[in-house]
């Protein structure tokens, strides 16, 4: 018996341009949106200013992402820091990694 199931896409890779738009990166960014819409809306009901959400994500979501990155590298140093290895690829964020909790704790930091 066959369950019904969402295919995988054949690629997960999305060019919009020269721009490489990655499937997950697709759906990070449309979390962001929908988390900061969703907020502020919760935000306004509660009396808060409209907007302010959005200014606290300004500054979040860059920093969650360099501590994101700064985790990936800090938790898998001998990627970048071994012997062999070049550590400027540390910077070459297109080729992955992040961490969780290096996100969420720089996140909080900028917030």
């Amino acid at each position: 018996m066959e369950l019904a199931y969402i295919p995988s896409p054949s690629r997960g890779v999305l060019y919009l341009g020269p721009i490489p738009l990655r499937g997950y990166a697709f759906c990070i960014i449309i979390g962001v949106f929908v988390a900061v819409w969703l907020g502020n809306r919760r935000w306004i009901a509660r009396g808060g200013r409209a907007g302010t959400v959005a200014d606290i994500a300004i500054w979040a979501v860059p920093f969650g992402l360099v501590g994101g990155r700064l985790y990936h590298v800090i938790t898998d140093y001998e990627l970048y820091f071994s012997a062999g290895r070049d550590w400027v690829d540390a910077f070459k964020v297109w080729e992955g990694g992040l961490g969780i909790w290096g996100a969420i704790t720089l996140g909080a930091l900028g917030a």
